[in-house]
């Protein structure tokens, strides 16, 4: 089987922020699609779990730019399976410009759920085995908790709406992606390039809950901020998310 993907994208202009940069949550939905259809050309995709009450999560990802492209730019996305690393399923992504030239290196960690339990459940499980590429790696890192002991103060709290939800009835992390974006002012985007971004999924929320959004600034000995999701209602955490930024010289 076909172990490598490629599919090319245009940026259109609602794909691209204020600044005329490809927005990440909008990088998330394609880096999505292409893994959808990878998965499906392998028998692996929706249509295919689903039969077996099966499902694929994004658990974490991590996100490293070296540039954004601009509204009319065709990129072109390449992707993986990469390894088995504990329960997650690592896919790994890298995104070029039209000249060739790595715009972002993406590596995933993905879980196999039964759909109807809602439990993890072992990539053995699968209908198809999954012809890994270990040698190959975009970002050579793995999951890992994000610890921050600093002092958090609240932002802002977001009241989960119609548009927030996707096919599973749940909030699409594509909408953290935006929530972390928003944390930040028009002036920091513009005056700043996110370097690095790193994310975990932790739980669910749905129709009605409200998520706080909790932001803890670099120091002088963590340069990244931490942004944190807490579903207001469960008290559990939705999402985490250390956030790294350079200022342009």
């Amino acid at each position: 089987m076909e172990s490598f993907f490629e599919q090319s994208k245009l940026v259109n202009a609602y794909d691209v922020d204020l600044n005329n940069r490809l927005k990440l949550n909008t990088l998330f939905n394609f880096m999505q699609d292409v893994a959808s259809s990878h998965a499906d050309s392998l028998h692996l995709g929706f249509n295919d779990l689903i039969r077996h009450d099966l499902g694929w999560v994004l658990s974490w990802a991590k996100v490293n730019i070296e540039e954004y492209p601009d509204f009319g730019q065709t990129i072109k996305i390449r992707t993986w399976p990469k390894c088995r690393y504990k329960l997650f399923s690592m896919r790994d992504f890298l995104v070029y410009s039209e000249t060739g030239k790595i715009l972002f290196s993406v590596t995933t960690a993905w879980l196999l759920i039964n759909v109807k339990t809602k439990r993890i459940t072992d990539i053995k499980n699968l209908p198809q085995q999954i012809y890994y590429q270990p040698d190959h790696s975009a970002i050579n890192e793995f999951p890992e908790r994000i610890i921050s002991g600093r002092e958090k103060e609240k932002l802002f709290c977001k009241k989960i709406r119609y548009t927030d939800l996707d096919i599973n009835q749940h909030v699409n992390n594509t909408r953290y992606i935006e929530l972390i974006l928003d944390c930040y002012s028009p002036g920091h985007h513009k005056n700043n390039h996110l370097k690095n971004l790193t994310v975990s999924f932790n739980s669910e929320s749905f129709y009605n809950d409200e998520v706080e959004i909790w932001f803890t600034p670099g120091s002088t000995e963590e340069k990244f901020d931490i942004i944190l999701g807490i579903n207001k209602k469960t008290s559990k955490q939705v999402f985490q998310a250390s956030v790294n930024w350079k200022t342009p010289v």
